[in-house]
């Protein structure tokens, strides 16, 4: 038995050295070259497409809470079509509002957006209103983000801000902790970088402005208002001008005037204070980064809205004004108020824009209830205002849609045509999308329709990239 065992095992040894040998034969002969598979190209063009849902951080010190997430994802193609998915591995950036700071904003090829937790599902409140723009490849991949550096270590304010971009320049506003040094901050809108100097209000400007609100509401004199705010409710881009709010405050930080007033610098680093307005009565203006509190025409003219009445929703002075192209003030001669409607009970405008001679804006069809967690579900109307006649009429074909989050534009003109934002919900005719409005015959028609799976739309832009 012990001899047989031995023959086994070299007869085993034997066969395993000639598969060996067989092997070694094989592997000399030469093997293809792997050749890369190339990474597809796309076009230039992107349609972006941004919805938002709510949903409940799942840990962290916010567990529980629930909270607004976005999905900004881009098509390479006009969308089209009913149940749109906004919300594809492969492309689609996610993130969380910021205050007040749901939709994009546009400037030339670039995007940009408030953001707080931008790609991260954790931690709530890491970019607390931080600008932010959107950075598109070449190739298939996810959205990219590059925000605002505030400080040299690399560390992001809780404060709130407000920002616009020019052709070539960005700024920023945010509360100043030091009363003698007020400015308007400035940075690079490709790198976010910041740059310097930037624009200064003046000691001089401080004063002039100081004056222009005392002499036009004698109800703030003798009032201690140590406090000079700038750019906090409203920063827009007019021209070669910055136009910006401006108020007096308490050593509290109230406002105790129920009238608005604005400033224009010129848009570049050491900007000019260029002019002041005044409007009476028109309760609260905005709030930061309000993206559809204005809107600019065809001709260059600056439109506003003035939303009006106090936070609780009573907005009977909510008011639509404008600046003319070339001037840095308010044209008293245009202006339109929600009184004007003659609706009978109060109301309010809610987003504005503009083209085609015509101004789009959104009214609520009955009252506004004084808590805002009770608003009815499809309570704003469309309608359309003469940019000549100032004559405004309901948008009928289009019934009551729902509430917009603040800071979401109601509309976007794309490839020459116009797209209002509809998101009617319930269970009556209900739609969660864009319509086309052609602005010759005024007929109205369904674009595309996004699923509800996907959140509901906040807003939708075309860029075309850059030759780099």
């Amino acid at each position: 038995m012990y001899r047989m065992n031995q023959r086994s095992l070299a007869c085993l040894l034997l066969l395993s050295l000639f598969l060996t040998g067989l092997s070694a034969c094989r592997s000399e002969a030469p093997r293809p070259a792997i050749t890369p598979r190339a990474e597809v190209v796309l076009g230039p063009d992107r349609y972006v497409l941004m919805t938002y849902r709510k949903t409940i951080i799942p840990s962290g010190p916010m567990r529980g809470r629930s909270i607004l997430e976005s999905y900004i994802s881009y098509f390479t193609q006009m969308p089209q079509g009913e149940g749109i998915n906004n919300i594809l591995e492969e492309n689609t950036l996610f993130g969380r509002f910021g205050e007040d700071g749901g939709g994009l904003l546009q400037s030339g090829e670039y995007l940009y957006r408030f953001s707080n937790a931008v790609n991260n599902h954790s931690q709530g409140e890491l970019l607390v209103n931080t600008p932010v723009r959107l950075v598109f490849s070449s190739t298939p991949r996810a959205i990219g983000e590059r925000a605002l550096l505030e400080s040299e270590s690399g560390g992001f304010s809780q404060a709130a801000k407000n920002f616009v971009v020019t052709s070539g320049q960005g700024f920023l506003v945010q509360p100043s902790y030091q009363r003698d040094l007020l400015s308007i901050r400035s940075f690079d809108p490709e790198t976010m970088e910041k740059t310097s100097p930037q624009i200064y209000v003046s000691n001089l400007d401080k004063e002039r402005i100081r004056q222009f609100i005392l002499e036009r509401t004698p109800s703030l004199a003798g009032q201690e208002l140590p406090n000079l705010i700038v750019g906090m409710k409203l920063l827009a881009v007019h021209g070669s001008a910055l136009i910006l709010d401006v108020e007096l405050q308490s050593p509290s930080y109230a406002n105790l005037s129920r009238d608005s007033y604005l400033v224009a610098y010129e848009a570049k680093n050491g900007g000019k204070l260029l002019g002041l307005s005044h409007l009476e009565n028109t309760g609260r203006l905005g709030t930061p980064s309000e993206l559809l509190q204005y809107t600019t025409d065809e001709e260059g003219d600056l439109y506003l809205l003035a939303q009006g009445g106090d936070q609780l929703g009573f907005y009977q002075n909510s008011l639509l004004y404008r600046i003319r192209k070339g001037s840095y003030t308010i044209d008293p001669d245009w202006q339109v108020r929600i009184s004007d409607l003659g609706l009978g009970y109060p109301a309010r405008f809610n987003g504005i824009f503009a083209r085609g001679g015509k101004l789009f804006t959104l009214v609520n069809v009955q009252p506004l209830p004084a808590v805002r967690s009770q608003i009815p579900e499809n309570l704003w109307q469309y309608y359309t205002i003469d940019l000549q006649t100032r004559e405004a009429k309901p948008l009928s074909a289009l019934r009551p849609s729902s509430a917009f989050q603040q800071g979401v534009n109601i509309a976007a003109f794309v490839d020459g045509h116009l797209y209002l934002r509809y998101v009617r919900t319930g269970e009556d005719a209900p739609y969660n999308g864009y319509w086309s409005y052609d602005l010759v015959t005024g007929e109205v028609k369904p674009a595309f329709s996004v699923s509800l799976q996907s959140g509901y739309v906040a807003d939708f832009k075309k860029i075309t990239l850059p030759k780099r």
